[in-house]
C-alpha cells in the first residue's frame, strides 16, 4: 500500500511540476509549429542595413573594389547564397518540415534553385577545422517553444550579402530566429529574425528582420540560367588575372586544362 502511495505521490507531483511550467513558460510545452507551405516576401515589414554600416577597414576595401559586371556572382548563374537567399526578398520562399530537418527552398528569379537543409536531429556543427565554405553553408536548428533556432557556418565568401557588393571575409556565423505571427494587413506571416557576426567584417553584429506572408498558391518562378553564363564568368576571371599580372610585371599562369588561355581563342 505504502508503494501505491509513493507512486501516485510522485506522478501528482509530476503534475504539479508540469503545470507549473506551463503557467509559468507556456511556450515551453507547446508544440512547433508547421511553417511547412509557400509564403512571399513582405519588403516594407523588413529591416534595412543600419547606415553608416559598421565595416572594418577590410570590408570597407572590398566593398570599394566591387564592380557589377565583375563580382556579382549571380550575374554568371552562381547562387545567391546564404543568407542573401533570404535577405534578397524576391522570390517565393517553399518550406519543407519533418520531425528532423527543415527544408528552405529558394527559386530567385531567373536564377536557379537554392535549398537551405536545416538539421534537428542534434549533431554538431562541424568543428572549425574541418569546415568547407559552401554557398549554403552547414545549418544546424532547435525547436525553442514555437520559435526555430538556426546556426548556419561554413559560408562562402563569394557569396556577397546584397546587390552592393556588401561582402564577408570567411569567418561568417549567422544567427536565426524563425516564427510564426500575425499581422493586420497581411495575416500569417513567416518572421525571421536574423544575426550575422563576422570579426573580419563587421565591428559589430548586424541584424536584420524578413517577413513572409503564408501564400499557398504562389508559384516559384522557373529558373533560367545557363552553363555559357559560368564559362563567361571563368573567362573574365582569368582575363582579370592577365591584366593584374601585366600590369604587375609577372609573367601569365600556365593554361590549364579546362577553356585553355584566353590568347588560343584568336
Amino acid at each position: 500500500m505504502h508503494e501505491r502511495v509513493g507512486r501516485a505521490a510522485r506522478v501528482g507531483l509530476r503534475k504539479v511540476l508540469l503545470w507549473a511550467v506551463a503557467l509559468l513558460c507556456p511556450d515551453a510545452l507547446a508544440a512547433p509549429p508547421d511553417i511547412s507551405g509557400r509564403w512571399i516576401p513582405v519588403p516594407e515589414l523588413a529591416t534595412d542595413w543600419p547606415d553608416p554600416l559598421p565595416l572594418t577597414a577590410a570590408a570597407r576595401e572590398r566593398l570599394a573594389r566591387f564592380v557589377p559586371d565583375r563580382d556579382e556572382p549571380a550575374g554568371f548563374c552562381m547562387p545567391l547564397g546564404t543568407p542573401r537567399n533570404t535577405l534578397s526578398g524576391t522570390s517565393v520562399l517553399e518550406v519543407l518540415q519533418t520531425d528532423d530537418r527543415v527544408y528552405f527552398v529558394f527559386q530567385p528569379n531567373l536564377l536557379n534553385v537554392e535549398t537551405r537543409r536545416v538539421y534537428l536531429d542534434g549533431r554538431p556543427l562541424p568543428e572549425a577545422e574541418r569546415r568547407l565554405p559552401t554557398w549554403l553553408g552547414t545549418s544546424r536548428g532547435r525547436w525553442d517553444g514555437r520559435t526555430l533556432v538556426v546556426e548556419t557556418v561554413d559560408l562562402e565568401p563569394q557569396a556577397i550579402l546584397d546587390g552592393n557588393g556588401l561582402s564577408h571575409g570567411g569567418r561568417l556565423e549567422l544567427r536565426e530566429r524563425w516564427h510564426v505571427a500575425q499581422d493586420r494587413r497581411h495575416g500569417r506571416i513567416l518572421v525571421d529574425e536574423l544575426e550575422l557576426r563576422d570579426p573580419d567584417s563587421f565591428t559589430q553584429p548586424l541584424k536584420q528582420r524578413r517577413v513572409f506572408a503564408w501564400a499557398p498558391a504562389a508559384q516559384p518562378a522557373e529558373g533560367q540560367c545557363s552553363e555559357g553564363l559560368w564559362i563567361d564568368s571563368l573567362w573574365r576571371q582569368r582575363l582579370f588575372e592577365h591584366a593584374e599580372a601585366a600590369r604587375a610585371g609577372r609573367p601569365r599562369a600556365t593554361p590549364d586544362r579546362v577553356g585553355g588561355d584566353p590568347g588560343d581563342a584568336r
